[in-house]
């Protein structure tokens, strides 16, 4: 990505969105693969209902991460009973998180209203507001995609999915959308394709969609939005990448590590931990000592970093530091156990500014630690080879500077956390806020 503004980089975006919902859906066994089923089962009843090509996209799309806004592994199970209670706790938080980069604005809205009943034609308004016809596609979508039973042979489960579905008519679902669902559901192969471990590239293949091109200001909204979706599920991480990503550019500028192009190693900071995602936010929360399994779990989340970064063509080296912000220079991190000679120098900025950054803020069993303590650790840290000295050394050549950065950063990621809880009908009383630790000079 050229320093230049109008420089233009192409994404396609459904393997971008679908690496990450395909994550979320990872949390639990029952989740595996809904988000890639749900899309697959929209696109065909959307070309079986004739839609054009770009209201065909954009169903894919807002498709592909429908339910990206059940931020535990408790809501997001729950969305799998038939008739959903309080569809709001996962719709609102997705539409607020999407909402907010402006080329995904109209997805958002998809998502806002995919579970609003069809009741006879009066579900094309919502509270004062008109529902898109395709939300209610993706609401039929989703609710086929939830009858399925993996431990059962498919084509037997078909018509008791058909006849739950039909008995809703008009009160669940738009009956004309409906009988698009009984046309392709008499075909065996739409039932294959489904279940078949290849369902998204099917899909890709038999719905290529086009892609996106962003300017320089465009990618650094759409990683603060990814930020927003990777630490927004916790008020214990809600400001750790902010604080990471103020860290990192201000080593990077003291270095002139990528002067010529400075947005790089911000983009890789708020994007670093977007393998969280596969983390059960009950772990995240874990205010007693983690299990062996627990530690299994996180230790899992640089490797989908990578796997989900790898999206992003032209963004390779940021997928790289993502993946290795974990490894230690005496060969002791993790995932991949690297050493010294193997760890770029991005991934080295960021594993410095992520230790200095988690060290600072809070964590469920403590508020954040003295700037004493944490000058301590991380000189420790680098004499014993785990992080990069020079980097240490250089941030507390300059500790004043870059430790404001770090806490104007994330006092403002904070305050837009709270915002967001509080949109999202999340958080309505001052005793969370009361709480919560303050934001550590």
């Amino acid at each position: 990505m050229s320093s230049e503004t109008n420089q233009k980089t192409q994404l396609k975006l459904y393997p971008l969105l679908s690496s990450i919902s395909a994550a979320t859906d990872l949390i639990s066994p029952v989740l595996v693969d809904h988000h890639k089923k749900v899309s697959f089962v929209a696109a065909t009843l959307g070309k079986t209902l004739g839609l054009d090509q770009h209201s065909l996209e954009r169903l894919i799309l807002a498709a592909a991460v429908h339910d990206i806004g059940g931020l535990s592994s408790k809501t997001r199970v729950q969305t799998f009973e038939f008739e959903v209670a309080e569809p709001d706790r996962h719709t609102l938080p997705g539409y607020s998180l999407l909402a907010g980069f402006a080329p995904f604005a109209d997805l958002a809205r998809l998502i806002r209203f995919h579970h609003v009943y069809w009741q006879n034609g009066q579900g094309m308004v919502d509270r004062g507001e008109e529902v898109p016809l395709l939300s209610h596609l993706i609401h039929l979508s989703d609710r086929i995609a939830v009858q399925l039973d993996a431990n059962r042979e498919i084509l037997s489960q078909k018509t008791d999915i058909v006849r739950r579905i039909t008995a809703e008519a008009g009160e669940m679902f738009v009956p004309e959308q409906v009988e698009a669902f009984q046309e392709v559901a008499g075909k065996e192969a739409f039932w294959l394709d489904l279940l078949s471990p290849s369902v998204s590239t099917i899909l890709q293949e038999r719905f290529p969609l086009g892609g996106m091109e962003l300017d320089r200001g465009e990618i650094l909204a759409l990683a603060e939005m990814f930020r927003r979706i990777i630490d927004f599920r916790s008020r214990f991480t809600a400001t750790h990448s902010s604080g990471v990503a103020a860290v990192a550019v201000a080593i990077a500028n003291h270095s002139g590590f990528k002067k010529e192009d400075p947005d790089r190693i911000k983009i890789a900071a708020l994007l670093h931990d977007i393998g969280k995602l596969v983390v059960p936010l009950e772990i995240i929360e874990k205010r007693e000592g983690l299990t062996s399994e627990d530690f299994a779990i996180i230790y899992k989340h640089p490797y989908y970093s990578a796997e989900i970064l790898r999206g992003i063509e032209g963004l390779e080296d940021i997928a790289q530091w993502g993946a290795l912000h974990h490894e230690r220079l005496d060969g002791t991190g993790y995932p991949y156990k690297k050493t010294a000679e193997e760890i770029p120098l991005g991934a080295r900025i960021l594993s410095v500014a992520d230790t200095f950054t988690a060290l600072m803020e809070d964590r469920p069993y403590r508020c954040g630690i003295s700037a004493a303590s944490t000058d301590r650790i991380m000189r420790d840290m680098a004499t014993c080879q785990k992080i990069d000295k020079d980097f240490v050394a250089l941030i507390y050549e300059n500790i004043e500077e870059i430790n404001d950065k770090r806490y104007e950063a994330q006092v403002g990621a904070d305050l837009s956390h709270l915002q967001f809880l509080k949109d999202c009908r999340l958080f309505d009383n001052t005793k969370e806020a009361e709480e919560r630790c303050p934001v550590r000079r």
